[in-house]
């Protein structure tokens, strides 16, 4: 194949993937029994560093006022808790119950395991090349999403 031939059909590829996130997300969502946007402010909370409430909703691309109704679904759900900060007292987080993460994990789970032996199959810089094209596909989105936000 040519290079624009590849080129191609990555980019095709990487539309079938993309689709496929969609799909299994949103059946995620059905058997969690939220919606979308409230899969997207849960997924979000799984992140190394606690959010805030405003931080979620910049996180999200969301106001705070509609940030603030996904978080009170998601805690009459079971799937989240507001807890005020231990060394800033004004200040509260939203975490993952237990619930969430046992069934974040029992949807998730098979997919990062089976993702870790895919990826395993690969070498040290086509492991490398992939990380390049995902982080800079995500900042262009990014940057696009944020232009057609201006726009």
């Amino acid at each position: 194949m040519s290079s624009e031939e590849l080129i191609g059909a990555f980019g095709r590829a990487m539309q079938e993937y993309q689709r496929a996130v969609d799909v299994l997300d949103q059946r995620a969502a059905d058997r969690l029994g939220i919606n979308r946007t409230d899969m997207r402010c849960l997924e979000l909370l799984f992140g190394a560093e606690e959010k805030s409430p405003g931080e979620l909703a910049t996180a999200a691309g969301m106001t705070t006022g509609g940030v603030t109704t996904a978080i009170d679904r998601l805690e009459r759900a079971g799937y989240v808790t507001r807890e005020r900060d231990a060394s800033d007292r004004r200040r509260v987080t939203v975490r993952p119950t237990p619930l969430a993460e046992r069934s974040v994990f029992e949807i998730y789970g098979p997919v990062v395991e089976q993702g870790r032996a895919i990826l395993a199959r690969f070498d040290d810089t086509v492991l490398a090349g992939m990380i390049e094209v995902l982080e800079q596909a995500t900042r262009q989105h990014n940057e696009h999403s944020a232009a057609i936000t201006r726009a």
